[in-house]
């Protein structure tokens, strides 16, 4: 646990709960397009997630669904939806709830490095977690904690702030520890012991003219052990995966910042910005200039 907190400093992921009331009536709501990773969790009642063309999927209290691609959804009070604009209005748990209408609190994860896009697409589009699951004691007790501090009123609005992020996002560590057993071989690697503190010299010099005898022996194992491990850990060998950390980085480096693309180019251990243009477009889907102007507004 103690390596995933490190890894969540590194990748400066904050938490974010910006919802945590009751919804009455005939209501819907979508809060995708933050671009991060939502999540809402049924704090009383319950409700239905609709997700694509899939059928509905009842959340009771005690629920909590993540959504780690920001992909479209709709909750609503009924098996039926439609996509036509519904009030949603909420009464906030600081006010006196009805009897009816579930309690919802929505938030999301909010992320800046470029490797939690990588991460995230390695994880389901959609993750539910029933009260009645037994597949962690330890994430269903903290979830429970976190329900039962959103219906609780504080003087403060900063304090109950402030108390829900910070167990959200311990909530959020534990399913991150779940999920990365079963879906994300790079989060596997990041915390494999001996990979580790290579990909660490790699994050913090990726303009370096890395190859795998250097990583390895970072790592202190044999060229042929570390590749293997490398690859069985994070699905990819040791120089895709400098190259796609890279032009990541690079990517995130083109859409916040002014510098010149030459600049960039040399930052991420490219000599030319033909040859960069070229791996980036390859790696990203369109060149540096495009990805540019794509991120400018109009």
């Amino acid at each position: 646990m103690k390596n995933l907190e490190s890894l969540f400093d590194q990748l400066q992921i904050t938490t974010n709960v910006f919802h945590n009331g009751q919804y009455c009536g005939n209501w819907q709501i979508d809060t995708s397009g933050t671009g991060f990773i939502n999540f809402h969790a049924v704090t009383h009642g319950q409700c239905y997630l609709h997700r694509n063309d899939d059928g509905p999927v009842l959340l009771e209290k005690g629920d909590m669904v993540l959504l780690p691609v920001d992909s479209p959804h709709l909750l609503s009070p009924t098996k039926t939806h439609t996509y036509k604009n519904v009030s949603a209005s909420s009464i906030p748990v600081s006010e006196k709830l009805g009897a009816e209408g579930p309690v919802l609190l929505c938030g999301y994860f909010e992320y800046q490095h470029p490797l939690m896009r990588v991460i995230t697409k390695e994880l389901p589009e959609f993750w539910i977690i029933k009260k009645a699951s037994k597949e962690s004691r330890v994430l269903h007790e903290s979830l429970q904690l976190l329900i039962s501090a959103s219906l609780e009123v504080s003087d403060s609005t900063f304090t109950s702030s402030v108390l829900l992020n910070k167990i959200a996002e311990v909530v959020f560590l534990l399913i991150v520890k779940h999920l990365m057993s079963k879906y994300s071989s790079t989060l596997g690697a990041l915390l494999h012991p001996a990979i580790a503190n290579s990909l660490q010299a790699l994050h913090n010099a990726p303009e370096q003219h890395w190859n795998v005898e250097m990583l390895a022996s970072i790592a202190n194992m044999s060229k042929s052990n570390y590749a293997a491990k490398f690859k069985a850990c994070a699905g990819v060998t040791p120089i895709k995966y400098l190259t796609q950390w890279r032009l990541r980085c690079a990517c995130t480096e083109i859409i916040q910042s002014n510098k010149p693309l030459i600049t960039i180019a040399n930052q991420y251990g490219y000599e030319t910005e033909a040859s960069f243009s070229k791996a980036f477009k390859r790696e990203i889907g369109v060149s540096p200039s495009q990805k540019r102007v794509q991120a400018r507004p109009a």
